[in-house]
Formats: structure tokens, sequence, C-alpha cells
């Protein structure tokens, strides 16, 4: 438990013993409660629209999974921690307002909101990390504008996001997982100069790509890395990665990198076609 709620000394937890009494078509928590434990409103079709009291420091694991008709959850800022699989198969969950203090976004934790198309992040806002599969098949989720201080976005993040057509990537940046944009429907990539490992299969299918720059700051280019990307024409490289996977495009495309470089006698080796750089 975070040591801030170690020294809450009033703090009461809702548990889901103690939860039915909210259960309502407009949810209201009352302000005394400064924890959601695991699983307090997990699969109650009645709710609609939630509020959460203003000082709420924690929301458990699965606390509203499989809430089937909830459609915008908005945070306050006081949130620090939300827990696995929190929201995850809330199918008409379409906007989520998260919170300023939130270091990170727990595995599966919006996990198959197939209707999921607006998430909000403030300026200011604290994320570092984005867990696995916490974004895995939001299928109509059309962009993402990511918040400044990420620096990892977990493998399958954003697995089979398939509207995903735009991602703001910002500066520091540093890791983005295995298949954390598998089959995502992103048309362009700028991709930060803080960036340093792309790990197996990150974009693999994304079929809208039709051009990569990479930046040279990244030293690892996992296997598959764009493969399976039918339209994607050149990938351009342009300095010596430490270390590069096998098949990290389509036989199709081209990689665009100096001649004699490291680059190009991984080229000549996998059998890629190169574009060389004056």
């Amino acid at each position: 438990m975070p040591e801030k709620l170690m020294s809450v000394k009033t703090y009461q937890m809702l548990t889901r013993a103690n939860a039915c009494q909210y259960y309502a078509k407009d949810t209201v928590i009352p302000e005394n409660y400064l924890i959601i434990s695991s699983g307090a409103f997990s699969g109650q079709n009645k709710i609609y629209t939630l509020r959460f009291p203003l000082r709420l420091l924690s929301i458990k694991s699965r606390a509203f999974y499989s809430c089937q008709y909830l459609n915008e959850v908005h945070l306050p800022h006081s949130v620090e921690e939300l827990g696995k699989e929190a929201f995850s198969e809330c199918y008409r969950l379409r906007r989520v307002y998260l919170s300023n203090n939130l270091a990170e976004i727990s595995d599966s934790c919006f996990y198959h909101d197939t209707k999921l198309n607006r998430v909000l992040f403030t300026p200011s806002s604290q994320l570092i990390s984005i867990g696995a599969r916490a974004f895995c098949e939001c299928s109509s989720l059309p962009f993402i504008l990511l918040p400044p201080h990420l620096t990892s976005i977990g493998n399958q993040a954003f697995y089979r996001c398939k509207s995903l057509a735009t991602v703001r990537f910002p500066k520091g940046l540093r890791y983005i997982g295995k298949e954390a944009f598998y089959f995502c429907g992103i048309d362009k990539l700028e991709l930060p100069e803080t960036l340093e490992f792309l790990d197996e299969s990150a974009f693999f299918k994304c079929n809208n790509l039709t051009e990569v720059v990479l930046p040279p700051s990244v030293r690892h280019i996992g296997k598959w890395v764009f493969h399976g990307c039918n339209r994607l024409k050149v990938l351009e490289i342009r300095h010596d990665p430490d270390s590069i996977g096998p098949w990290i495009i389509n036989r199709s495309a081209r990689i665009r990198c100096y001649r004699g470089s490291r680059m190009d006698a991984y080229c000549q080796k996998s059998g890629f076609t190169t574009e060389y750089i004056d």
C-alpha cells in the first residue's frame, strides 16, 4: 500500500460488502471513502455514471470490472493508484479522464473496452508507465495523446486497437514493449529522439504505415518489429543499433541506410533490399 495511504488514520475502504447500498444508475460514492477495494462494483450492470470522492486515493483491482452500462469515468486528481483490470470489459465505456497524480496505468486496466473512444490526460499528468494490455482490444479508440513524462509502454498495451490512427509519443519515452501496437491503424510514426528499445513485433501488422524513420537513439530493434506492415515501403535507419532481430520488415519493403554500415551488412545477410543515403 502506498505510504500516503498508510499515513491516513481515518480513511475508510469501500468493500464489496458495503458497496451494494450505492448501486444505482447514477452512483455517488460518499466523500469519506479514500479507497475502493478489489471487486467492489464488479459486474454491477445498474451503473451508468459514477461520481467519485474528491479525495479518493486508490481504486483496487477489478473494482469496476465488467460494469456493462458504465459510459464515462472521470477520476479526481487525488487518485494515485489504479489496480489491474480496474475498468476492464466495460463494453459501453466511451470516455476516460485520468488523474494528474497517477504514475502508472496497471496491467489490463481498460482491457477490451470496445467502445472506448477518448482517453484524456492533462498537461501536468505524472504518468510514467502504461502496463501490459492496458488498452488491449480497445477497438474504437481513434487517437491518443500520451502525456509528457511517459517513459514506458508495456507489452500489448494497445494490441489490436484497430481504429488507432494517431499516437503522439512524448519526448522522454524510452521503451515500447512486445506487440505494443500490434494490428493498429497508425498511418504515421513520429518516434521521439529518446526512444531506446523497440521490442518484438511492436508495430506488427500496422497496415497503414508507408514509411518509418527510426531515431538514432534506438539501440535495440526486436524481431518482426515492422513485419506484416503490408503497405510499408521504406524503413530508414541512419545509425547502427546494438542489436537487430530477424525479419524486421516484409521482403516487399526496403531499408534506407548508409552504404558500408553495419545496418547495410544486416540487410545483405537478411536479403533485404537497400536504398543508400547519399
